[in-house]
């Protein structure tokens, strides 16, 4: 071990030959210089600092969602759950859309990601944060989730799917 350590060394001093040029006294000079560095002087300040501690008393932990899911929401919680309530609304694809001229109940066909296929319309809930379809039309799905911050305030998070088309 310390032998390839001594030889890493002495290749190392052949390679800054190379690269460096001039004697092996200069090189040897100038780090013998540079091990003698003068020291920094040190600035003194007239305000002494005041030493900072952390409270995190009537803070928010920062690594905490600022939205509550619908999970955590003690209403949702005795609703029972659709199929569709099984994955993030992401994770659906929109395959189909069923137009009916006569009553204007447009119908959506999306697939979860086990393959399995749905039919949504307006009103119908899907994904896990209670996602509710708002408008179905031409290649496009419109969901919108209501989220709540931890300050009270309501948030709308709008989705859209896709219909993807195989050109």
């Amino acid at each position: 071990m310390m032998i390839l350590l001594f030889s890493s060394l002495f290749m190392a001093c052949d390679l800054a030959d190379m690269t460096f040029g001039g004697s092996r006294a200069d090189q040897a000079n100038n780090v013998a210089t540079a091990g003698t560095a003068k020291p920094a002087e040190k600035i003194v300040s007239d305000i002494e600092e005041e030493e900072y501690s952390y409270n995190p008393n009537n803070k928010r932990d920062p690594f905490h969602s600022f939205l509550v899911t619908g999970t955590d929401s003690t209403i949702s919680d005795n609703i029972p759950r659709t199929p569709l309530q099984k994955y993030e609304i992401g994770q659906y694809s929109l395959t189909g859309i069923i137009w009916n001229d006569e009553t204007d109940r447009n119908r959506a066909l999306v697939e979860d990601p086990e393959g399995i296929g749905h039919v949504m319309e307006i009103g119908t809930y899907i994904g896990k944060k209670w996602g509710k379809v708002e408008t179905i039309d031409d290649g496009v799905v419109v969901i919108t989730e209501e989220l709540q911050t931890v300050d009270g305030q309501l948030v709308v998070k709008r989705h859209e799917l896709r219909l993807e088309t195989g050109l």
